[in-house]
């Protein structure tokens, strides 16, 4: 009798910003034996926003995070250098300023090459997923907002108080993808797009020219996996169905195939208030949202996906969110790989 025949490793790619897709890969690592990061490079925040400006380079700061999250050893010194900020108030542009943001640019200035400075990063962090940029364009997010103004920088795109994004857009819209992040895209078994800041880091992502293309030609799964809150600045008053129609608009019909949603029925009261009271509304698909989004030609996968917390975390600069819960998401992934293979 012949041997069984080994099946092949599973490749996954996850595409978004900083802590999103650093948590899916997180979360794939046991079922995945090839995980790539595909991250955003537009953001302007504070730190990455100086860095950008100190050597006139892509944002550095979601991949930062993500090669952090994904150093081999997340507790050595060298990671929890690389995620540092100093406190200074003598030099106030440096005031919360990352030190692996630093190391970037820096490594930027020696090569004259993004990608090569994000890589040789990741070989100093010993990560354990290859980390992209989704490009080595220089370039900045823009958005036409439902008032007919425009708004120029991730900063403003996100910024609380405007009217809602009509269109979403590159400053230079010929800027191309890194071509490895497309052959990663056509590869892999799996591409997740999301979680993350949903116009500035997940769709922001997708508007480099050829992303589109390789996830129309991949033969792998698609896979949305939605906030579980709405965004100030982003995505006020939406509803998933929202989420995943502006997806579909952006990608084309036919492109994504699986909406992994969270549904949760016993939080904590308080802390869900507590998220409403800034402006995060917990996201909760009735049947007809559900409906809909089938009829978009998108699967709904509904599943209780929150990492169980009674209370919020503290982030420098940024909203916290109610995170995806590691294993769940992770078992979720896989059981889509196997089911689609």
């Amino acid at each position: 009798m012949s041997e069984l025949a080994t099946p092949p490793a599973l490749r996954l790619v996850a595409m978004g910003g900083g802590s999103g897709a650093g948590r899916v890969l997180l979360a794939a690592r046991p079922y995945f034996a090839d995980l790539t990061a595909v991250i955003a490079v537009t953001d302007t925040g504070r730190s990455t926003g100086i860095a950008r400006r100190l050597v006139d380079m892509p944002a550095p700061g979601d991949v930062r995070s993500t090669l952090a999250a994904l150093a081999q050893n997340p507790d050595s010194i060298f990671a929890r250098l690389f995620q540092y900020r100093f406190e200074t108030q003598t030099l106030p542009d440096l005031d919360g300023m990352a030190v692996g943001n630093l190391l970037i640019a820096a490594l930027y200035q020696m090569t004259n090459d993004f990608p090569q400075a994000v890589r040789i990063a990741g070989e100093m962090l010993h990560s354990m997923a290859q980390v992209l940029p989704v490009s080595g364009a220089n370039v900045q997010l823009c958005a036409e907002l439902e008032d007919g103004s425009h708004t120029v920088g991730e900063l403003a795109v996100r910024g609380v108080g405007k009217a809602p994004i009509r269109r979403l857009y590159l400053s230079d819209p010929q800027a191309t993808a890194y071509p490895p992040v497309l052959d990663a895209i056509r590869h892999a078994e799996v591409i997740v797009i999301g979680p993350g800041s949903f116009f500035t880091s997940v769709l922001g992502t997708l508007l480099f020219a050829g992303v589109r293309e390789a996830l129309r030609e991949t033969r792998g799964t698609v896979v949305f996996v939605c906030n579980t809150t709405t965004q100030p600045g982003q995505t006020d008053n939406f509803t998933v169905l929202e989420h995943v129609r502006w997806l579909v608009t952006t990608l084309g019909a036919g492109v994504l195939d699986i909406a992994l949603i969270n549904q949760s029925e016993e939080l904590d009261a308080d802390l869900v208030n507590h998220y409403a009271d800034e402006g995060l509304h917990l996201l909760h698909p009735d049947p007809d949202q559900l409906q809909a989004i089938r009829a978009l030609g998108v699967e709904p996968l509904v599943r209780d996906l929150v990492e169980v917390t009674s209370e919020k975390r503290q982030l420098w600069n940024k909203q916290d969110t109610l995170r995806h819960d590691l294993e769940v998401l992770g078992m979720a992934l896989w059981k889509i790989a196997l089911d689609h293979r």
